[in-house]
């Protein structure tokens, strides 16, 4: 095999070693991408609790300011009382029942995104297994036929140099035949 024959042949093998590596990158690129997007939906989630957080206090320090005024004014309300509190406990249970309601759509819908987002990723990765399997099968069959024809030509030159040599081994044979007759 000559120089530029086993020159092009390296060659060869760095360009498919190039291209696996680009494919790869790109695969990662997605990937970073997708967790990246899961951050944020993470995120969401967080900034989604603080908020709810933060209107459970405001409705804490609401319902301690209402008693407060109550016990201050429950001798000149006495009468008016029971219609308060009933409104009251209207207003909190309409309050917690959207709240719920809140609580489960926000449920509802960070459930259907974490599927989707699963389901995309694990198609991304199925595709991206298939793909690379593929490739790597028929940079193996390339290789693999490579390296017979490599073999089959190294064989030969093989050949041609035992030839050469049983030549070269029979010229000196007859020239040493001849030297010791001659002596």
């Amino acid at each position: 095999m000559s120089f530029e024959e086993m020159q092009s042949t390296m060659q060869f093998l760095l360009d498919q070693q190039a291209k696996n590596a680009v494919i790869l990158e790109r695969h990662e690129e997605r990937m970073n991408g997708l967790q990246e997007n899961f951050r944020l939906l993470t995120q969401l989630a967080q900034n989604y609790d603080e908020r709810m957080d933060a209107s459970d206090k405001r409705m804490d320090s609401l319902e301690q300011h209402v008693r407060f005024h109550i016990e201050s004014l429950h001798a000149h309300l006495q009468a008016q009382s029971e219609d308060f509190y009933a409104r009251l406990a209207a207003d909190r249970a309409d309050s917690d029942a959207k709240r719920a309601a809140d609580n489960q759509a926000f449920d509802a819908r960070l459930v259907a995104e974490n599927g989707v987002f699963y389901a995309r990723l694990d198609a991304d990765n199925a595709a991206f297994d298939a793909r690379l399997d593929a490739q790597n099968a028929a940079f193996d069959a390339r290789l693999d036929a490579q390296n017979a024809s490599f073999d089959a030509r190294l064989l030969t030159q093989y050949k041609g140099i035992d030839e050469r040599l049983d030549r070269l081994s029979a010229i000196v044979g007859r020239h040493i035949e001849k030297l010791d007759r001659e002596l």
